[in-house]
C-alpha cells in the first residue's frame, strides 16, 4: 500500500502540466481571429437605419437565403414590403492600432479586424472575439468586402431575401 505523502507528491506532480499549460494558454494566446466570413444577423448599417415599410425602387428577386438560388418571388418597382431584418456579410480586415484607441480596450500594438461601417462614423470591430465600435475620426479604417443582404415579405405574404444596394427607399428613418 501507498503511503499518503507518496500518493500526494504524485499527484502534485501530475498537476505540474496543467498548471504550466493553464498560465501559458492566458498569457500566450494569440489573437483571437474572427471568422474568414464575418455575418452580423440583425445589423443595420448606417445611421437612422430601420427595418419597416419599404418601396422597391427597382425590379428585385427575392431569394430563400443571402446568396441563395431558389427564387421566392419578384419584385416590381414601387412594390410596397417589409424589411423583416438584414445580415452584414464581410470578409474582415486585419489593422495593427498604432495608438491606444479611445473609449475601447484596444491598445497600441492590438491587432484588430474591421468588420462593416455600422453608422454615425463608428465602424464595428473585432477585438480578441468581442465586438467593439470605433469612431473614423480615431483610426482611418480600410473598407472591407461587404454585403447587406435583407429579409423582405411582400404583400403577398412571400419572404425572402435580397442584397438591400439601392434596391429599397424608406430605409432611412431620418428621411
Amino acid at each position: 500500500m501507498l503511503s499518503n505523502q507518496f500518493l500526494v507528491l504524485i499527484l502534485a506532480l501530475a498537476c505540474v502540466p496543467l498548471l504550466t499549460d493553464a498560465r501559458q494558454t492566458r498569457a500566450d494566446t494569440p489573437e483571437k481571429a474572427p471568422p474568414h466570413v464575418y455575418v452580423d444577423v440583425g445589423a443595420c448599417p448606417f445611421e437612422c437605419c430601420t427595418y419597416r415599410q419599404w418601396t422597391v425602387e427597382k425590379s428585385t428577386t427575392l431569394v430563400d437565403r443571402p446568396h441563395g438560388t431558389r427564387v421566392i418571388a419578384k419584385l416590381s418597382k414601387g412594390d410596397v414590403v417589409i424589411g423583416v431584418t438584414g445580415e452584414v456579410i464581410s470578409t474582415p480586415l486585419p489593422v495593427k492600432a498604432d495608438r491606444d484607441v479611445p473609449e475601447t480596450p484596444i491598445k497600441k500594438g492590438d491587432i484588430f479586424y474591421v468588420l462593416h461601417y455600422d453608422g454615425e462614423g463608428y465602424w464595428k470591430v473585432w477585438l480578441r472575439g468581442k465586438l467593439e465600435q470605433v469612431h473614423e475620426s480615431v483610426v482611418k479604417m480600410p473598407e472591407p468586402k461587404s454585403e447587406w443582404w435583407v429579409k423582405i415579405k411582400d404583400s403577398h405574404g412571400n419572404v425572402g431575401w435580397s442584397l438591400s444596394h439601392r434596391n429599397f427607399a424608406h430605409q432611412d428613418a431620418c428621411e
